[in-house]
């Protein structure tokens, strides 16, 4: 064995990079591949995000309901 050999030869291992990036197969900022990947992570009905939709709603209307002058 060389002195600079000490993978046994493998050139394959070698040649292969050190840092492979987590997701190879999508885009930094693309909403779809975020999109894809929650819904993966996460299977099921999101009952948290309708809720947050939900508050935004009831505050749309309260806020327009006073505003009409309506008590």
């Amino acid at each position: 064995m060389a002195a600079g050999d000490k993978a046994g030869g493998d050139d394959a291992a070698a040649a292969a990079p050190l840092l492979v990036p987590a997701a190879a197969g999508r885009r930094r900022r693309c909403p779809g591949c975020r999109t894809k990947e929650r819904c993966e992570a996460h299977p099921g009905i999101p009952y948290l995000n309708f809720f947050y939709i939900w508050i935004v709603c009831i505050c749309a209307f309260l806020g327009e309901h006073k505003t009409m002058g309506c008590n």
